[in-house]
């Protein structure tokens, strides 16, 4: 068994490949990075590659640091959450060899292969589904609006209100950082507000945990006094009373894909670095549960004129 390890080695040193890869992902804790993580490595176990997991948290001098980490490890190829920040570093890096395919964000000026999901039109479906149960007052928790997947879901958030006739409100408009501390924080900003929504929209998984802990915590009824939409679909969204509509995306299919197309590109020795970039995009659908249900005259009193409300 030794020897074969050695011979392994000897081989990978005159290939000059390692057989592993790097993943940065933007939160070890999340429970969408953790499939992700566990998906890629189970892609890459088939191939024969190991992975290294690192927590890039969101933060771009930490994203830098594992870059810089994985390059001198020599990895063969890194898959990256990116924070939209290391362009220049991330072009270098390529330029020397090694393959790169972000994941859920793209990053502009970079040559990159990227996995991505239709995150504007995922938004615009569930934003445009509040409206049509009549809800007017649609509150947004959103991430860095610098990170694609943030500014993406924002637009759709923005084209179904005007779509609709209804022009945003700054003060429904929560920007946030993707984690549930944000989504909590910010959430109890929106209802404490005398112009507090009808419904609101939060557009990743930890921020709608962060949401669904203030609200009850306020002794807030869902949906009977508050309706509410997530972005994404986790394992617990089904289950809570009452189930959570949401925005479903293919994690599984996310991970796979990318993990896919980073050792394909590592395999194929013709592959150079002046390609035009793949950019591959999943689509999203919405998952229609009891979240959000046909508004009540009681959340519309303060649209209609008190003449209106007078009884004969």
């Amino acid at each position: 068994e030794l020897k074969y390890e050695v011979n392994a080695v000897a081989r990978n040193l005159r290939q000059k490949k390692t057989n592993s890869i790097g993943v940065i992902v933007g939160n070890v804790l999340s429970p969408f990075y953790s499939i992700i993580a566990k998906t890629v490595e189970d892609i890459a176990n088939k191939w024969g590659y190991s992975t290294i997991l690192c927590n890039g948290d969101e933060n771009p001098e930490k994203e830098l640091k594992y870059l810089k980490i994985l390059k001198s490890n020599r990895v063969d190829g890194i898959i990256l959450v990116p924070t939209g920040k290391n362009s220049n570093y991330i072009n270098w890096m390529i330029d020397s060899g090694v393959k790169i395919v972000l994941l859920d964000r793209l990053i502009k000026g970079t040559n990159c292969d990227a996995v991505l999901v239709d995150n504007e039109n995922g938004s615009y479906k569930a934003v445009k589904y509040l409206i049509e149960q009549g809800y007017r007052k649609i509150g947004i928790i959103n991430g860095y609006l610098d990170r694609t997947t943030g500014r993406e879901r924002f637009n759709g958030y923005l084209r179904a209100l005007r779509e609709a006739g209804i022009s945003p409100d700054d003060n429904l408009i929560k920007i946030g950082n993707f984690k549930e501390d944000s989504g909590m924080k910010l959430t109890k900003e929106l209802l404490e507000n005398s112009n507090r929504p009808q419904a609101i929209f939060t557009t990743n998984m930890d921020m709608t945990l962060g949401a669904l802990i203030a609200i009850k915590k306020m002794g807030i009824s869902i949906p009977d006094e508050l309706g509410i939409i997530g972005f994404d679909d986790p394992e617990w969204a089904s289950i809570l009373s009452p189930p959570l509509t949401v925005v479903s995306q293919p994690t599984n299919a996310l991970a796979s894909t990318a993990a896919e197309l980073l050792i394909k590109k590592i395999e194929d020795k013709k592959t150079g670095t002046s390609h035009e970039p793949l950019i591959m995009t999943l689509h999203t659908k919405l998952v229609i549960r009891n979240s959000a249900q046909k508004i009540k005259l009681h959340l519309l009193r303060l649209k209609i004129p008190k003449l209106m409300m007078r009884t004969k």
